[in-house]
C-alpha cells in the first residue's frame, strides 16, 4: 500500500486523480477522511503563494489542510462533487452555476486576478462555486472572462470539441450553432453581471 507522509501523517493512496508536468494529483486517506494530495516536483512555493491571493480575494477553493515544505506536498480538502465540465457532459447547465460563476468572477475582478475560467477548473457546491487549480495571473483586458472562458460554459464548438477530447461525450454530439452561443453569453452576462 502506497502512502505519501506530509508533516509525520501517513496518507494511503487510494488512486491517482490527475499527473501533471509539475505535479501529481492523489486521492488518499488519512485517520478516516479523504484528501486530495498533491505532491509537487516543481512551482510548490509558487503554488502557496496563489493560494494566499486566491484566498485573500474571497475565491472559494480547496482549503489546504497541510503542507509540507521539504516534502513539498500540500494536502487539500477532497470534493467528491463533478466538475462543470463534467455536469456540460450532462446537457446545459442550469441557471444557478452562471449566478455562481458570475459571483466568483466578481471577487477575482475587484482583486483583478484572472483565474482559468475553463469549466473543468470550477465545480458547484451548495450554490458556491469552488475554483479547483491553484492558478491566478494579474487580470487584463485579454485574459477577463468574457474573453477566455464563458465560450466554453455552453455546449458551443469549443465547449463539445473538450468534452470529446476528454471522452465524455461520443462523436455524436452536436454543438449549439455559434449565433446561439453568442446569444447564451450575453444573456447570462447581463443577467449577472
Amino acid at each position: 500500500m502506497e502512502t505519501i507522509v506530509a508533516k509525520n501523517k501517513k496518507f494511503v493512496v487510494e488512486s491517482i486523480l490527475a499527473k501533471h508536468e509539475d505535479h501529481v494529483s492523489y486521492i488518499c486517506v488519512y485517520s478516516g477522511v479523504h484528501y486530495m494530495v498533491r505532491v509537487y516536483n516543481e512551482g510548490y512555493d509558487e503554488v502557496l503563494a496563489n493560494y494566499k491571493r486566491l484566498k485573500k480575494a474571497g475565491i472559494n477553493m480547496a482549503k489546504v489542510c497541510y503542507h509540507d515544505d521539504e516534502a513539498h506536498v500540500i494536502v487539500f480538502d477532497y470534493f467528491p462533487e463533478t466538475s462543470v465540465l463534467e455536469k456540460l457532459a450532462e446537457g446545459d447547465l442550469p441557471e444557478e452555476y452562471f449566478k455562481a460563476l458570475f459571483d466568483c468572477y466578481r471577487f477575482a475582478k475587484y482583486a483583478k486576478l484572472a483565474l482559468d475560467w475553463k469549466p473543468q477548473n470550477f465545480m458547484l457546491r451548495g450554490s458556491q462555486m469552488f475554483y479547483l487549480p491553484i492558478k491566478v495571473s494579474d487580470l487584463t483586458e485579454e485574459n477577463k472572462l468574457e474573453k477566455t472562458g464563458l465560450r466554453y460554459w455552453f455546449r458551443g464548438a469549443e465547449c463539445v470539441s473538450e468534452l470529446k477530447r476528454k471522452g465524455l461525450v461520443g462523436e455524436d454530439v452536436t454543438p449549439l450553432p455559434e449565433e446561439v452561443v453568442n446569444k447564451n453569453m450575453v444573456l447570462m452576462a447581463v443577467k449577472y453581471w
